[in-house]
């Protein structure tokens, strides 16, 4: 694979899933060996429960269609009221300097590790 990083795949669900839909979801995507990474964004409530509203994928291809066929009867199974798929860049490369002023260094260390 080239320097070239590939392109990211969102996945937006119509309404939030529980925290055990959306594990089971990740399982399956990941099971396809074409998703390096997971990304979730999810939200929380005092209980320590969550809801996830976002998928990320990382993909490990420079072909987000593959992917994409590969993963849509996954989500049509898992997902059955509907969800949006978009190609694009959902996480940054790089640290802004706002994330040097605060000392946010944990998403540098992390997405560096999912890179490699």
């Amino acid at each position: 694979m080239s320097n070239e990083i590939p392109p990211e795949i969102e996945i937006m669900p119509r309404k939030l899933m529980s925290r055990n839909k959306a594990e089971d979801l990740i399982h399956l995507i990941k099971d396809t060996g074409l998703v390096k990474e997971v990304l979730i964004q999810k939200h929380r409530y005092s209980d320590g429960s969550y809801l996830v509203g976002r998928f990320i994928l990382i993909i490990n291809v420079n072909s987000p269609e593959e992917v994409i066929n590969k993963i849509k009867p996954i989500c049509d199974q898992m997902m059955p009221y509907g969800y949006d798929i978009r190609i694009g860049r959902f996480v940054k490369l790089r640290p802004t300097v706002s994330d040097y002023i605060r000392g946010d260094y944990y998403w540098i260390r992390s997405l560096e590790e999912v890179r490699k």
